[in-house]
């Protein structure tokens, strides 16, 4: 969308409609492999043949401080969602998991 308004391109509905069902299907997968997303991002401009992909050069510049984020956020993400699910399962031990953290946090500041 922010491709699309840069561009001054007019999207209808059924444009933006179709931009969300095909970015949410190529998305699946795309944030483990770095660079992965942008390549998901021309494939679903394609799609919409009113936005030209030659506009994706205005992204080009910042892709890779934004697939860094992206991985960063991921891998957080992944590690939130495994104490969740492992509370939720009733399987996480909350003293080793104090314990493990705080071994951890003294390593990093060990490494420093």
């Amino acid at each position: 969308m922010f491709v699309a308004q840069a561009t001054n391109t007019h999207l209808t509905i059924t444009q933006q409609l179709t931009i969300f069902a095909v970015a949410t299907l190529t998305s699946k997968g795309a944030s483990g492999v770095s660079g992965a997303s942008f390549i998901a991002l021309i494939a679903t401009l394609t799609v919409v043949p009113a936005i030209p992909v030659a506009s994706m050069a205005l992204l080009l510049g910042i892709e890779r401080f934004m697939s860094t984020g992206r991985a960063l956020v991921n891998m957080i993400g992944n590690g939130v969602a495994t104490i969740v699910v492992a509370r939720w399962e009733k399987e996480l031990d909350p003293a080793t998991l104090n314990r493990n953290l705080v071994e951890l946090r003294g390593k990093v500041i060990e490494s420093k």
